[in-house]
């Protein structure tokens, strides 16, 4: 595993004591030397994960009480010699199994995206000659050249830079491109976006140059670190709220089922009944009490969603976090690249006469001498570069003040192409850069730089001009001042003629909020979800983003990873430091992770937004994970549950409407199969009471369960909602998917159900007809019944007969594939014989009818009765899990 020599804080250290401490020279490394600490600290690789086994992911399908309770009824069908029931067990079994673990079955791009961050190749000097090699032959005292254009290929401890900027964005969420400086000398405790010394592994060089010591390899580095708590917060990571509800009423029906029958299976065998006869009954209350088929319909549910979902530019990489998104009650975003564009833009002006315009009032309104020349200024005093294909590339800031020069009506391509006379490059020192061009036969000297340092080279600067660059860099921009003269003559060199400028204007730069992220952040506020705001970036620019998206942020509402990092992430005074704070400001990857799981702590349902390397672990851990998709870094995607095709953050507020749909959706396909299920067992229990045979076989069961009414409650998934999703509250606390009001719609309709079934059992037994046939009418029943209640609860706030466009059409469809299987049931001899079904008598049919329509009536009848009440209604939506 690559490394360093620990216990040194390299940023603090010079250059030559990082050398001496490394046993290193500017000369590099000797072959020999080279080849030994390659083998101590081998290769410059991150971590590889171990690959997802197909074979692990269908296995563990089966780990679920439900699933424990059906193979036990398949294993105990078989020992009893009713194969044909095994068969249709372990079929049904092994379907959810195939349908869920392919569903499951993904690579693990995070450690993979993790590792295509760092190049393949790498410049340095080993003996005094400067090669290039495989980056994973690197090792720590290496001395590696950086120049624009390229990635890091390690963790740098820099020996000198010339006008070297770097973009670490996607690694500290800093959204400038930062200054290096070999020769500050800073203390131990500087943050990591502050550490102006160092060049991390995974980021990329956009001007300047420079050359530094390696100091870290693989795992050692920042991007290694970053790995390691990608991997605990995958190890941390908690279910989707829909999984974890999937499971508390697994494990209750299950339960329920084994004390049932363990129940039955005494009171049978004290009454003198054979062991043959308590086995059959147990399999098929077993059958009866286990929705099989829910798996199957959630399923398609989600994928039903998700499909809707990625026509409003939601991709879904996990099913679950389809209806997770509807469930959150609290969204932490990152802020580069995610609130905002990660593109450095100039959004405002202030022109010498202190009049100030923003970007749409030059777009917009056109421009006026004063504001041209500014922008010739800009284009002038610039160190990008035009491709072939017109597009600049260069320093973040500079391809900014291009754009400028471009919407103010200047020819960008013609002023970067003068000939410059003499440059000074811009260096942290200086806090300025300068140039001396030709125009019109006459030189200019042209200046761009910090407001302190350019007004003090002019003669028609004051306090008023002083005051106008403060008051912009208030309002959160980074602030230039241009300022340019004329030469005195040729003799007159550019670094002595900085004096006396004339000044030309001031820009304000910033990161610029997305389209539409102010309305969503407002929407999400609406819907009751709060909004909070992670980044790696400086607090007062973090609190400026805050400010113009809305959110209300009081005294304490902003704290820095510093402050964070004095408390302990378990402690109480933690949670309530995270609770207070609205915005998160210079943080790092671990402290994100920290905040994301101390607000699960603290109840809440939390989505994390994000889009760089830095926002990894965060996603990862977090209820639902949401990446950017064409902006954002691989590792990002990866670890995320959903992704946001157009990076806008204004597509989540879309994403939560859809996740609430699905959960309501899901609710009703759970009622469905629950309230079916649950008049299964109650005719048993009543044929039972009243001295009768078994009502159905567990074929018929099963049958029943998974076919005529599969093909019904997977198309309620396909349902779109009732309009007023966004104007509900979230349901906090993981709300019920059954719950009192769920019950009470149930069990009336369960009650009619068992009654008509029990007594057409009764009638027709004593009418003379065989079990098969008494069997073969209830079987017919039950599929008339399961019709009237799914046209009953289509709809759980409407009666039934009101029309509700877009109408799920799917649910008619299901319904006539259901009435059609049963039908060949009932006529095709093969399948007559599996099932034991027969055509019935035109008084067994009209007995079917009837049936249907009285639980049909006793339905709506009940859900009228459920939400009459405010309280219940409420309660139907938003309460919390008992």
């Amino acid at each position: 595993m690559a490394g360093t020599p620990e216990g040194h804080s390299w940023h603090a250290l010079t250059p030559a004591e990082a050398l001496a401490k490394l046993a290193s020279s500017p000369k590099g490394l000797s072959d020999n030397e080279a080849r030994r600490r390659l083998e101590i600290h081998g290769p410059n690789r991150l971590p590889e994960a171990r690959p997802i086994s197909p074979i692990r992911t269908f296995l563990r399908q089966f780990a679920n009480p439900l699933i424990y309770l059906l193979l036990v009824a398949g294993i105990l069908s078989l020992a009893i010699g009713d194969r044909w029931d095994a068969l249709f067990i372990f079929g049904v079994l092994t379907l959810n199994a195939v349908i869920s673990g392919f569903q499951e079955l993904k690579a693990d791009a995070s450690a993979r995206a993790l590792r295509m961050l760092v190049p393949q190749t790498a410049r340095l000097r080993r003996a005094g000659t400067t090669i290039e090699i495989a980056s994973s032959d690197i090792v720590p005292g290496d001395i590696v050249a950086l120049e624009s254009g390229m990635k890091v290929t390690a963790d740098i401890r820099l020996l000198n830079a010339q006008g070297l900027r770097i973009d670490e964005s996607l690694v500290t969420g800093e959204s400038m491109p930062v200054a290096k400086d070999a020769d500050c000398l800073l203390a131990e405790e500087t943050d990591p976006p502050d550490r102006i010394t160092m060049a991390h592994a995974g980021t990329a060089v956009v001007q300047g140059r420079g050359e530094g010591v390696v100091v870290g390899t693989g795992g050692a580095t920042v991007l290694g670190g970053i790995g390691r708590t990608l991997q605990t917060a995958a190890e941390s990571a908690v279910d989707t709220p829909m999984v974890r509800r999937m499971g508390v009423l697994g494990r209750q029906i299950a339960v329920g089922t084994m004390l049932m029958i363990s129940l039955l299976a005494v009171m049978l065998a004290v009454q003198g009944e054979s062991w043959r006869d308590i086995i059959l009954l147990a399999i098929a209350l077993a059958v009866s009490a286990i929705p099989e088929g829910l798996p199957v319909a959630v399923t398609v549910a989600l994928s039903a969603a998700a499909n809707r979902m990625a026509k409003r530019n939601v991709i879904v990489r996990a099913l679950p976090a389809v209806e997770g998104l509807g469930a959150c009650t609290l969204i932490a975003s990152d802020k580069t690249g995610t609130l905002t564009l990660n593109k450095l833009t100039v959004e405002s002006v202030v022109l010498p006469s202190g009049t100030g315009l923003d970007r749409h009032a030059w777009i917009d309104a056109g421009f006026n001498g004063q504001l041209k020349r500014l922008g010739c200024a800009a284009a002038l005093c610039n160190e990008a570069r035009l491709t072939e294909s017109g597009s600049p590339v260069g320093d973040a800031v500079d391809i900014a003040l291009l754009d400028l020069a471009r919407e103010t009506g200047c020819d960008p391509d013609e002023l970067i192409e003068r000939e410059r006379l003499e440059v000074i490059h811009y260096e942290p020192v200086l806090k300025y850069a300068a140039v001396a061009v030709l125009i019109d036969n006459e030189e200019v000297f042209v200046v761009k730089g910090a407001p302190e340092v350019v007004l003090a080279m002019c003669r028609d600067a004051g306090p008023k001009q002083t005051a106008l660059a403060e008051k912009m860099a208030a309002n959160g921009y980074r602030v230039l001042a241009l300022a340019q003269r004329i030469s005195a003559g040729p003799d007159e060199r550019l670094r002595n003629g900085l004096h006396d400028l004339e000044l030309v204007g001031f820009v304000g730069i910033t990161d610029p909020l997305r389209h539409g992220v102010i309305e969503a952040v407002s929407k999400c506020r609406n819907a009751g979800i709060d909004v909070r705001m992670i980044t790696g970036d400086h607090p007062a620019t973090a609190l400026a983003i805050a400010q113009k998206l809305g959110m209300s942020v009081a005294a304490g509402g902003i704290i820095t990873g510093a402050e964070l990092a004095e408390l302990d992430p378990e402690g109480a005074a933690y949670s309530e430091a995270v609770r207070a704070a609205k915005v998160f400001a210079r943080t790092e990857p671990a402290q994100k992770l920290s905040i994301v799981l101390a607000l699960e702590r603290l109840g809440e349902i939390v989505a994390v937004t994000g889009d760089g390397v830095n926002d990894g672990p965060a996603l990862q851990a977090a209820d639902i994970g949401v990446a950017m998709g064409r902006g954002g870094t691989d590792v990002a995607r990866g670890a995320a549950d959903l992704v946001l095709a157009d990076d806008n953050f204004a597509t989540i507020v879309a994403g939560i409407e859809e996740g609430r749909v699905t959960f309501l959706n899901i609710r009703k396909i759970v009622l469905f199969m629950l309230a079916t299920g649950l008049a299964e067992i109650c005719m048993f229990l009543g044929a039972l009471a009243f001295g009768l045979p078994m009502p159905l076989t567990p074929v018929q069961l099963l049958w029943l369960n998974v076919v005529t009414n599969g093909v019904q409650d997977v198309t309620l998934g396909f349902a779109r909602g009732e309009g007023d999703e966004l104007q509900q509250p979230p349901r906090r606390n993981l709300a019920a998917l059954v719950d009192r009001d769920a019950i009470i719609l149930m069990l009336p309709g369960a009650v009619v159900m068992t009654a008509i079934s029990v007594w057409i059992l009764s009638t027709t037994l004593a009418d003379g007809a065989s079990i098969d046939a008494a069997r073969n009418a209830v079987v017919l029943t039950v599929v008339f019944f399961h019709f009237a209640y799914l046209i009953s609860i289509r709809h759980l706030h409407r009666p039934f007969w009101r029309w509700n466009p877009p109408e799920n059409l799917w649910m008619f469809v299901g319904m006539a594939t259901a009435l059609t299987l049963q039908i060949a049931g009932m006529y095709f001899p093969p399948m007559q014989a599996l099932l034991g079904l027969s055509p019935v008598t035109s008084t067994v049919l009209l007995q079917c009818l009837v049936g249907g329509v009285l639980v049909l009536l006793v339905t709506e009848t009940t859900k009228r009765i459920v939400h009459r009440v405010p309280s219940a209604t409420l309660n139907s939506i938003v309460s919390p899990a008992a």
